[in-house]
């Protein structure tokens, strides 16, 4: 594993590159999209996880940080929904580079998950594969089930924040109205021929979802249940490592 900075430098942006220790077969790459906020930190060992399995299976693998957070460059308040988008674009370029490559697969979770997805319709040509697991569609939604968690957990501790405080992480006014904007299905977006919706909860929104993949056998929508990974599990007070649906998804990419 390869930490790096990457990126124009006043943007810079800090990822870890893993290469392939599997030969064999068509060289194939992977750049990871982490969700936001506490997600990003619960989430944490289980996009570390997938990124070694898929690494062994013979896919080069780049996972990294958006602008304005983790070890990335950049201040959150400055942080926005077009720029963490053009951050994945990014991202695509340099493992490219650093592995030779021609097309890569990206694989998101929550609003990296839609962040992937923004960034697919936009490199149709270099990016030949998407795995959206449990997506963002609604970002209003998604807000608000930060904020009742937040709420909840303020009250469990007996503590107070600020308005622009949302779990720990600042959240500017121009970032909470381009999440709320998120509609991820509308209008109907184009993804690539190859594109796997792993999901781990039950949501009627999933149904939409399914549809609007495009057709074929390349593509489908597949429920795993397993503890959701960007929650916190009670007994480890981290996210859980769902082995059985990060399995799937290194199957998936290689197959």
């Amino acid at each position: 594993m390869t930490p790096l900075y990457f990126g124009e430098r006043s943007r810079r942006l800090f990822g870890l590159y893993t290469p392939a220790r599997a030969g064999g077969g068509r060289a194939r790459g992977a750049v990871l999209c982490a969700p936001w906020g506490p997600e990003y930190l619960r989430a944490h060992r289980s996009m570390a996880q997938l990124g070694k399995w898929l690494s062994e299976a013979g896919v080069h693998v780049l996972r990294f940080d958006c602008h304005g957070t983790g070890d990335s460059a950049g201040d959150m308040g400055d942080a926005r929904i077009d720029g963490w988008t053009g951050d994945v674009m990014t991202a695509i370029d340099e493992l490219k580079d650093t592995a030779g490559l021609q097309r890569v697969t990206l694989v998101g979770l929550r609003l990296g998950a839609t962040l992937a997805a923004r960034a697919a319709t936009k490199r149709r040509r270099d990016v030949d594969g998407l795995v959206l697991w449990d997506p963002v569609l609604s970002g209003r939604e998604h807000l608000a089930e930060l904020r009742a968690l937040h709420e909840q957990t303020l009250r469990t501790r007996g503590l107070s924040a600020g308005p622009s405080e949302l779990l720990g992480f600042a959240l500017s006014e121009a970032l909470v109205q381009d999440i709320e904007a998120i509609d991820l299905l509308n209008p109907m977006p184009t993804w690539p021929a190859r594109s796997l919706a792993v999901v781990s909860e039950h949501r009627e929104a999933w149904g939409a979802l399914g549809a609007a993949l495009p057709p074929g056998d390349g593509s489908a929508l597949e429920r795993i249940e397993v503890q959701p990974a960007w929650l916190e599990d009670r007994h480890s007070g981290a996210g859980a490592v769902p082995v059985k649906l990060l399995r799937r998804v290194v199957e998936w990419t290689v197959s």
